[in-house]
């Protein structure tokens, strides 16, 4: 009995050239998703006033944007919210992503519902509930988005 050796094919950022397609879309697979490195570009408040600021009832809504780069740029944005819950803030993606990115399952592109699920899923892997709540707290005077 031959037993087969199994092996995992890992891409790393660095290896991988983003190349835009002629639509302007960056056509990559899950797997090549998840190797890249988004940095933090921008973040920001949707409007809040200075009675918000006080309120234990109060949510705050805004956006984020974050970029990766080589030879072009792959972008991924979304809208989210923070609420007061039990004492503390807590926050999730609000609406669905806006991306030049095109996922792939099987060489083919997946379905617009398909695309949007799985860069939630990638989303909510990077540690952008800190990185924002940070951004907004250098860019804003006085702002509720602490972490305990």
């Amino acid at each position: 009995m031959k037993i087969r050796e199994s092996r995992q094919i890992v891409v790393k950022a660095i290896d991988y050239l983003v190349t835009p397609c002629a639509d302007g879309l960056v056509r990559l697979t899950v797997e090549q998703l998840s190797a890249l490195t988004f940095e933090h570009i921008i973040s920001g408040l949707d409007s809040v006033s200075a009675v918000d600021f006080e309120s234990e009832r109060a949510s705050f809504s805004g956006y984020t944007e974050w970029l990766f780069e080589n030879r072009c740029a792959i972008t991924l944005g979304w809208d989210w919210h923070w609420l007061w819950r039990d004492g503390q803030m807590t926050c999730c993606v609000k609406a669905l992503p806006r991306s030049n990115i095109q996922l792939l399952e099987q060489g083919l592109d997946v379905s617009p519902r398909r695309n949007d699920e799985l860069l939630i899923t990638v989303i909510n892997l990077l540690p952008w509930q800190k990185i924002t709540a940070e951004a907004i707290s250098k860019r804003y005077r006085e702002s509720p988005m602490k972490l305990r």
